[in-house]
Protein backbone atom coordinates (compact mmCIF):
# COMPACT_ATOMS: atom_id res chain seq x y z
CA UNK A 1 0.00 0.00 0.00
CA UNK A 2 1.53 3.38 -0.84
CA UNK A 3 0.00 7.29 -0.66
CA UNK A 4 1.10 9.89 -2.82
CA UNK A 5 -0.83 13.35 -0.69
CA UNK A 6 1.39 15.43 -3.79
CA UNK A 7 0.19 17.00 -6.25
CA UNK A 8 2.26 15.68 -8.91
CA UNK A 9 2.60 11.65 -9.78
CA UNK A 10 5.47 9.77 -8.27
CA UNK A 11 7.25 6.53 -9.33
CA UNK A 12 8.58 4.30 -7.00
CA UNK A 13 10.28 1.07 -6.95
CA UNK A 14 9.34 -1.66 -4.38
CA UNK A 15 11.71 -4.62 -3.84
CA UNK A 16 10.55 -7.86 -3.19
CA UNK A 17 14.31 -9.02 -1.97
CA UNK A 18 13.69 -12.36 0.18
CA UNK A 19 10.12 -13.03 -0.42
CA UNK A 20 10.62 -15.58 -2.77
CA UNK A 21 8.36 -13.98 -5.72
CA UNK A 22 9.35 -14.76 -8.95
CA UNK A 23 10.47 -12.79 -11.74
CA UNK A 24 7.70 -12.66 -14.13
CA UNK A 25 5.15 -12.57 -11.18
CA UNK A 26 2.33 -10.04 -11.77
CA UNK A 27 1.21 -7.08 -9.17
CA UNK A 28 -2.32 -6.35 -9.40
CA UNK A 29 -2.38 -2.06 -8.47
CA UNK A 30 -6.17 -0.97 -6.71
CA UNK A 31 -6.69 2.36 -7.01
CA UNK A 32 -8.52 4.86 -4.98
CA UNK A 33 -9.01 8.62 -5.26
CA UNK A 34 -11.38 10.96 -5.99
CA UNK A 35 -12.89 9.43 -8.97
CA UNK A 36 -11.45 6.02 -7.95
CA UNK A 37 -12.90 3.20 -5.42
CA UNK A 38 -10.51 0.54 -5.36
CA UNK A 39 -10.60 0.48 -9.09
CA UNK A 40 -7.92 -2.60 -10.69
CA UNK A 41 -5.92 -0.77 -12.67
CA UNK A 42 -3.27 -2.33 -15.88
CA UNK A 43 -1.12 -5.53 -13.44
CA UNK A 44 2.73 -4.94 -13.25
CA UNK A 45 5.14 -7.41 -13.77
CA UNK A 46 7.83 -8.14 -11.31
CA UNK A 47 12.09 -8.24 -12.64
CA UNK A 48 15.33 -8.91 -10.69
CA UNK A 49 12.99 -8.78 -7.48
CA UNK A 50 11.49 -5.54 -7.69
CA UNK A 51 8.73 -3.79 -9.69
CA UNK A 52 8.22 -0.56 -10.55
CA UNK A 53 5.13 1.98 -10.50
CA UNK A 54 3.97 5.30 -10.96
CA UNK A 55 1.22 6.13 -8.07
CA UNK A 56 -0.79 9.33 -9.26
CA UNK A 57 -1.15 12.61 -7.33
CA UNK A 58 -3.51 12.34 -4.14
CA UNK A 59 -4.04 8.97 -4.33
CA UNK A 60 -3.76 5.60 -2.31
CA UNK A 61 -2.71 2.80 -4.67
CA UNK A 62 -2.98 -0.98 -3.17
CA UNK A 63 -0.17 -3.44 -4.53
CA UNK A 64 -2.02 -7.13 -4.73
CA UNK A 65 0.88 -10.06 -5.18
CA UNK A 66 -1.45 -13.14 -5.55
CA UNK A 67 -0.48 -16.11 -3.43
CA UNK A 68 0.35 -18.26 -6.58
CA UNK A 69 2.95 -16.15 -6.95
CA UNK A 70 4.86 -15.94 -3.87
CA UNK A 71 4.38 -19.62 -3.84
CA UNK A 72 5.95 -20.59 -6.96
CA UNK A 73 9.06 -18.45 -6.39
CA UNK A 74 12.49 -19.66 -6.17
CA UNK A 75 13.69 -21.36 -3.01
CA UNK A 76 17.28 -21.31 -1.76
CA UNK A 77 18.66 -24.11 0.61
CA UNK A 78 21.72 -23.93 2.62
CA UNK A 79 23.20 -27.00 3.72
CA UNK A 80 24.54 -27.20 7.55
CA UNK A 81 27.70 -27.69 7.66
CA UNK A 82 27.59 -28.44 11.42
CA UNK A 83 29.40 -26.49 14.45
CA UNK A 84 32.92 -26.04 13.93
CA UNK A 85 36.04 -25.93 16.04
CA UNK A 86 39.71 -25.01 15.30
CA UNK A 87 42.03 -23.03 17.15
CA UNK A 88 44.02 -19.83 16.77
CA UNK A 89 46.74 -19.48 13.88
CA UNK A 90 45.34 -22.53 12.15
CA UNK A 91 44.49 -21.81 8.85
CA UNK A 92 40.38 -23.22 8.02
CA UNK A 93 38.96 -23.97 4.58
CA UNK A 94 34.73 -25.04 5.65
CA UNK A 95 32.72 -25.05 2.06
CA UNK A 96 28.76 -24.15 2.09
CA UNK A 97 26.93 -25.61 -0.06
CA UNK A 98 23.25 -24.31 -1.43
CA UNK A 99 20.88 -25.74 -3.90
CA UNK A 100 18.37 -22.89 -5.45
CA UNK A 101 15.33 -24.38 -7.08
CA UNK A 102 14.87 -22.55 -10.42
CA UNK A 103 17.94 -23.84 -12.61
CA UNK A 104 20.44 -21.65 -13.69
CA UNK A 105 20.60 -19.57 -10.77
CA UNK A 106 23.87 -18.26 -9.57
CA UNK A 107 23.94 -17.71 -5.71
CA UNK A 108 25.69 -14.87 -3.95
CA UNK A 109 26.68 -15.83 -0.21
CA UNK A 110 26.75 -13.65 3.03
CA UNK A 111 27.81 -14.40 6.83
CA UNK A 112 27.47 -12.70 9.55
CA UNK A 113 29.43 -13.55 13.24
CA UNK A 114 32.44 -15.21 11.59
CA UNK A 115 35.24 -15.75 14.42
CA UNK A 116 38.01 -12.75 13.68
CA UNK A 117 40.50 -13.71 11.00
CA UNK A 118 37.73 -15.35 8.68
CA UNK A 119 35.78 -14.80 5.75
CA UNK A 120 33.38 -16.12 2.81
CA UNK A 121 34.09 -16.10 -0.73
CA UNK A 122 30.50 -14.19 -1.86
CA UNK A 123 31.03 -16.03 -5.44
CA UNK A 124 31.39 -19.81 -3.89
CA UNK A 125 30.48 -19.73 -0.50
CA UNK A 126 34.07 -20.89 1.07
CA UNK A 127 34.72 -19.91 4.50
CA UNK A 128 38.82 -19.40 4.78
CA UNK A 129 41.49 -17.68 6.68
CA UNK A 130 43.02 -17.88 9.87
CA UNK A 131 41.40 -17.25 13.11
CA UNK A 132 42.80 -14.32 15.05
CA UNK A 133 41.03 -14.89 18.50
CA UNK A 134 39.42 -17.31 20.61
CA UNK A 135 35.54 -17.87 21.56
CA UNK A 136 32.58 -19.28 20.44
CA UNK A 137 30.58 -17.31 17.82
CA UNK A 138 27.21 -18.09 16.19
CA UNK A 139 27.22 -17.95 12.71
CA UNK A 140 25.07 -17.22 10.11
CA UNK A 141 25.15 -17.83 6.58
CA UNK A 142 23.17 -16.82 3.54
CA UNK A 143 22.60 -17.25 0.21
CA UNK A 144 20.60 -15.48 -1.91
CA UNK A 145 19.64 -15.26 -6.06
CA UNK A 146 18.94 -12.88 -8.65
CA UNK A 147 15.44 -12.90 -7.48
CA UNK A 148 16.11 -11.61 -4.33
CA UNK A 149 14.80 -15.25 -2.88
CA UNK A 150 17.19 -16.70 -0.29
CA UNK A 151 18.18 -19.11 2.42
CA UNK A 152 20.47 -19.14 5.54
CA UNK A 153 21.45 -21.82 8.38
CA UNK A 154 22.91 -21.01 11.48
CA UNK A 155 25.92 -22.92 13.57
CA UNK A 156 28.16 -22.35 16.38
CA UNK A 157 32.19 -22.02 15.68
CA UNK A 158 34.62 -22.52 18.54
CA UNK A 159 38.19 -20.97 18.28
CA UNK A 160 40.97 -22.44 21.10
CA UNK A 161 44.34 -20.66 21.43
CA UNK A 162 46.69 -23.71 20.67
CA UNK A 163 47.23 -26.46 22.89
CA UNK A 164 50.30 -25.22 25.33
CA UNK A 165 49.92 -21.41 25.12
CA UNK A 166 51.68 -20.25 27.89
CA UNK A 167 52.98 -17.26 29.64
CA UNK A 168 55.86 -18.61 32.17
CA UNK A 169 56.84 -15.49 34.79
CA UNK A 170 60.42 -15.88 36.65
CA UNK A 171 60.68 -13.81 40.16
CA UNK A 172 63.83 -14.05 42.46
CA UNK A 173 62.20 -13.59 45.84
CA UNK A 174 65.90 -13.24 47.60
CA UNK A 175 68.94 -13.52 47.17
CA UNK A 176 72.27 -14.48 49.20
CA UNK A 177 75.66 -15.06 49.15
CA UNK A 178 75.79 -18.49 47.88
CA UNK A 179 71.93 -19.11 47.61
CA UNK A 180 68.44 -17.98 46.55
CA UNK A 181 64.83 -18.29 47.03
CA UNK A 182 63.04 -17.94 43.27
CA UNK A 183 59.17 -18.32 41.87
CA UNK A 184 57.72 -19.37 38.86
CA UNK A 185 54.24 -18.79 37.45
CA UNK A 186 52.76 -20.51 34.73
CA UNK A 187 49.47 -18.48 32.82
CA UNK A 188 47.14 -19.80 30.49
CA UNK A 189 45.85 -16.99 28.08
CA UNK A 190 43.85 -19.65 26.13
CA UNK A 191 40.22 -21.15 25.69
CA UNK A 192 41.03 -24.13 26.86
CA UNK A 193 42.54 -25.99 30.29
CA UNK A 194 46.49 -27.50 29.96
CA UNK A 195 45.92 -30.64 31.75
CA UNK A 196 49.41 -31.68 33.17
CA UNK A 197 52.30 -29.66 32.54
CA UNK A 198 56.36 -30.09 32.99
CA UNK A 199 58.05 -26.61 32.98
CA UNK A 200 61.51 -26.68 31.16
CA UNK A 201 64.10 -23.90 31.46
CA UNK A 202 67.93 -23.63 31.32
CA UNK A 203 69.80 -21.67 34.19
CA UNK A 204 72.02 -19.48 32.39
CA UNK A 205 74.29 -19.46 36.04
CA UNK A 206 75.55 -22.52 38.05
CA UNK A 207 72.25 -22.32 39.90
CA UNK A 208 71.56 -25.84 41.57
CA UNK A 209 67.91 -26.32 42.92
CA UNK A 210 67.98 -28.27 46.50
CA UNK A 211 64.44 -28.35 47.86
CA UNK A 212 61.02 -27.12 46.19
CA UNK A 213 57.60 -26.62 46.71
CA UNK A 214 54.46 -27.27 44.65
CA UNK A 215 56.29 -29.15 41.87
CA UNK A 216 59.07 -32.15 41.18
CA UNK A 217 62.24 -30.78 40.45
CA UNK A 218 65.03 -32.71 37.61
CA UNK A 219 68.23 -31.51 37.23
CA UNK A 220 70.42 -32.33 34.85
CA UNK A 221 73.49 -30.00 34.67
CA UNK A 222 72.01 -26.02 33.72
CA UNK A 223 68.89 -27.74 32.33
CA UNK A 224 65.86 -28.45 34.92
CA UNK A 225 62.33 -29.72 34.50
CA UNK A 226 59.65 -29.09 37.09
CA UNK A 227 56.44 -31.19 36.91
CA UNK A 228 52.84 -30.41 38.36
CA UNK A 229 51.71 -32.10 41.66
CA UNK A 230 48.78 -33.48 42.26
CA UNK A 231 46.43 -30.05 43.13
CA UNK A 232 48.07 -28.29 40.47
CA UNK A 233 48.21 -30.53 37.55
CA UNK A 234 45.35 -28.59 35.58
CA UNK A 235 45.60 -24.51 34.48
CA UNK A 236 42.15 -23.57 33.70
CA UNK A 237 41.72 -21.23 30.69
CA UNK A 238 42.79 -17.58 32.15
CA UNK A 239 44.06 -18.74 34.86
CA UNK A 240 47.57 -19.75 36.41
CA UNK A 241 50.04 -21.40 39.01
CA UNK A 242 53.02 -21.33 40.98
CA UNK A 243 55.66 -22.97 42.47
CA UNK A 244 58.50 -22.04 44.40
CA UNK A 245 62.44 -23.44 44.62
CA UNK A 246 65.73 -22.93 46.97
CA UNK A 247 68.88 -23.22 45.55
CA UNK A 248 72.67 -22.66 45.50
CA UNK A 249 75.02 -20.75 43.53
CA UNK A 250 78.86 -20.37 43.23
CA UNK A 251 79.56 -17.48 40.67
CA UNK A 252 76.26 -16.37 38.75
CA UNK A 253 72.65 -16.19 39.81
CA UNK A 254 71.47 -14.88 36.59
CA UNK A 255 67.91 -15.56 35.97
CA UNK A 256 66.71 -18.10 32.77
CA UNK A 257 64.95 -16.31 30.33
CA UNK A 258 63.35 -19.17 27.90
CA UNK A 259 60.45 -21.42 29.30
CA UNK A 260 58.78 -24.16 27.59
CA UNK A 261 55.38 -26.08 29.34
CA UNK A 262 54.80 -29.69 27.74
CA UNK A 263 57.50 -29.25 24.64
CA UNK A 264 56.08 -25.77 23.87
CA UNK A 265 57.55 -22.29 24.51
CA UNK A 266 56.33 -19.67 26.13
CA UNK A 267 56.16 -16.13 26.52
CA UNK A 268 57.46 -14.34 29.16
Amino acid sequence: MALNTAQTADPVTFSLSGTGTASGATVTPYLTNSSSDAAAQATIGVSGGAFTATIPARSLVTYDIPASSTATGNTVTVTNPGNQSGATGTAVSVPIHAADSAASQTLSYSAAGLPAGLSISSSTGLISGTPTAGGTSTVTVTAQDATGAAGSTTFTWTIAAPAGACTVTYTTQSQWAGGFVASVTIANPGTSPISGWTLGFTFPGDQKITNAWSGTVTQSGAGVSIANVNYNATIAAGGSTSMGFQGTWASSDAVPTAFTVNGTACTT
